[in-house]
């Protein structure tokens, strides 16, 4: 006879899916299966299959969607903790019939940047509303800015900070884990 306390310790690699989610509805109306390394729940449709692997064949949670009438794979990814794993799980789920309909006619899939954009990166970013009518001087602005960051056309993006009450202009880039940003102009030339 086991002993009490492992009886009623939840033996589960991954808790209840987050309240509300379309991963809840799975297991609701679909199915949910816990093995001693996998969780995987099958939409209600029995159509897609969501399936995360703990330490097998990589070290974290492997999370897997896949299509069950041609066992085609439209995604995965890897998480390191299990509160991500089950929130990213989630998330795959809710997009799950729209990563199916891309397979099936990838041109529905997110527009792929212009050669134009590649070939002239100083097109990007645009002057904003407010600089209408003053485009030389806020492509002058743009130059110094990354001249000062160090940076590339079409690498950095523009975003807009409030400091001691006014609003300004800066691009935005990343490098590896860090944000770096630089002053461009006034919200208002």
């Amino acid at each position: 006879m086991l002993p009490k306390c492992w009886l009623e310790m939840d033996r589960r690699i991954l808790g209840d899916a987050p309240e509300g989610s379309v991963l809840e509805e799975w297991a609701k109306d679909g199915d949910r299966r816990d093995y001693s390394n996998v969780v995987s729940w099958v939409d209600p449709d029995g159509e897609l299959h969501v399936e995360v692997t703990v330490d097998d064949p990589v070290y974290g949670y492997l999370i897997r969607l896949w299509r069950l009438r041609d066992d085609e794979r439209l995604a995965c990814t890897v998480e390191d903790e299990p509160e991500s794993a089950l929130e990213t799980t989630a998330r795959l789920a809710a997009a799950a019939h729209d990563l199916s309909e891309l397979a099936d006619d990838p041109s529905r899939g997110p527009h792929y940047l212009d050669i134009e954009d590649v070939e002239h990166p100083d097109l990007t970013p645009s002057p904003p509303e407010e600089w209408t009518g003053t485009e030389e001087e806020w492509e002058d602005a743009m130059k110094e800015a990354i001249e000062k960051a160090g940076t590339q056309w079409g690498k950095p993006s523009l975003t807009t900070k409030e400091i001691d009450g006014g609003e300004y202009y800066y691009l935005q880039w990343r490098e590896g884990d860090r944000v770096n940003s630089q002053y461009v102009a006034p919200v208002d030339p």
